[in-house]
């Protein structure tokens, strides 16, 4: 088993309705940290030192991201926008040296055993009351839900002793 109170779990969901998430273990309980996805990258960048700040050695940070595809349907500029967010998030992580997890929709929800009936603004629905669930003293809203849930996530993995190998700094969880 690992130490976990040294150490600071990321959840990033892209998207531009998404948001990030610091969870750093306490004694009693966890201090948590959430933002919703900002308009800029020096935005991005600021919130990104702010909350990894929180760490002196960069190694103690478990960030996962979620790792998006756009679908048939999608818009052209909307699907850029949702590619560029994931770049930039992975870009500000990688220049502060920090390792990158991406975690497929699928995998991160999968660990929550969600009821198979539902789909769309019903299944974010559940996702959020979920977070909530876990993290009754913050204000969780459907914006920073996934990340909240995506950071939390990251800290399981580690704590059950599941994380994914590593390859020449970016991990991919399939």
């Amino acid at each position: 088993m690992y130490e976990i109170k040294d150490k600071l779990f990321v959840g990033i969901d892209p998207g531009m309705n998404g948001g990030i998430a610091f969870i750093k273990p306490e004694m009693d309980s966890d201090y948590v940290k959430v933002e919703r996805c900002p308009k800029t990258v020096n935005e991005m960048a600021a919130i990104f030192d702010v909350g990894t700040g929180l760490m002196r050695n960069k190694e103690n940070i478990i960030l996962f991201v979620e790792h998006v595809w756009t679908f048939p349907g999608d818009g052209r500029v909307g699907a850029f926008r949702f590619g560029y967010n994931y770049g930039l998030w992975k870009g500000i992580a990688g220049a502060n040296e920090i390792d990158v997890y991406n975690i497929p929709p699928r995998k991160w929800q999968g660990s929550l055993d969600p009821p198979d009936n539902l789909h769309g603004r019903e299944r974010k629905k559940w996702l959020k009351e979920h977070a909530e669930s876990l993290f009754p003293n913050i204000k969780v809203t459907f914006n920073i839900s996934d990340a909240v849930l995506i950071a939390n996530y990251a800290k399981e993995c580690y704590y059950n002793n599941e994380m994914p190998e590593s390859e020449l700094g970016i991990g991919v969880i399939q």
